[in-house]
């Protein structure tokens, strides 16, 4: 039978998709065993160990002492928790963003950070003629929205500067690019309490966002109002950031 290297040079597609099942086996049966994985993979036995010592290493699998098979680790466990808590958040904020949408007449989203990105999770469109559309699922460079801005401003900034690319990219001409003045706005985020988005994602597009966070106080998405510049003015943002911050508290009563 071909074996198969962890990791291969020549078909590191194939690599994965084995890593992959590696991990669905460990999560279906909860401990697997060399031995069990190459036969139920049909991989021979030192590809699995190597497999599954990568997977160790990397955290997402664990072999205590002692422990015949390896079992689930911390981040294939971390990874179903968040993936979990976002399924919640959006349940939760569901009709407290309609809500809001309804009250402003402006379109509402609900983001998650993912490294160096956000990620839509949920949107509410308004209803006028003239709005703004937001896919979900669509991601952005935390670092020019307004939602990512609300989320980065609660991390650890030595996390930040590890996440974030050192070459920070721009999708507008507002976009911020440059490091000082970066760290500079998130700590006036940190004050504030909310953040804003002035042309920095896209032409003619504003925003604000708050973080929605959990009983214990930590973040898990951020709510943002996007809108024409023309009618979501700068003197306008406190106001929105008032209403964006009792839905917030709304979804995290609701957790």
């Amino acid at each position: 039978m071909m074996d198969v290297n962890i990791p291969s040079a020549t078909d590191p597609l194939a690599s994965v998709t084995k890593a992959l099942d590696v991990l669905v086996l460990a999560h279906d049966r909860g401990e697997i065993g060399v031995t069990e994985t190459a036969r139920e993979l049909g991989i021979s036995r030192s590809t699995a160990h190597r497999i599954l010592v990568t997977l160790q290493h990397a955290g997402f699998v664990r072999h205590d002492p002692g422990q015949r098979g390896y079992s689930p680790g911390p981040q294939l466990v971390r990874m179903g928790l968040d993936a979990i808590a976002h399924l919640d958040i959006r349940r939760q904020a569901r009709k407290p963003m309609e809500e809001l949408s309804e009250k402003l007449q402006e379109t509402v989203c609900l983001y998650m950070l993912d490294a160096a990105v956000v990620r839509v999770l949920y949107g509410v469109e308004c209803r006028r003629l003239l709005r703004v559309s937001v896919p979900l699922g669509q991601t952005l460079p935390a670092h020019v929205t307004a939602a990512g801005k609300a989320l980065l401003a609660l991390c650890d900034p030595a996390r930040v500067r590890g996440t974030l690319p050192a070459a920070l990219p721009a999708t507008a001409a507002a976009s911020i690019t440059e490091w000082p003045l970066l760290e500079v706005e998130l700590e006036e985020i940190r004050v504030r309490g909310w953040a804003a988005d002035l042309e920095e994602s896209a032409h003619d597009l504003h925003g604000v966002a708050v973080a929605v966070r959990n009983r214990i106080g930590e973040p898990l998405a951020a709510i943002s109002v996007h809108a024409p510049a023309v009618r979501l003015r700068e003197q306008d943002m406190p106001a929105v950031a008032t209403a964006l911050q009792e839905t917030a508290t709304t979804i995290a009563r609701a957790e």
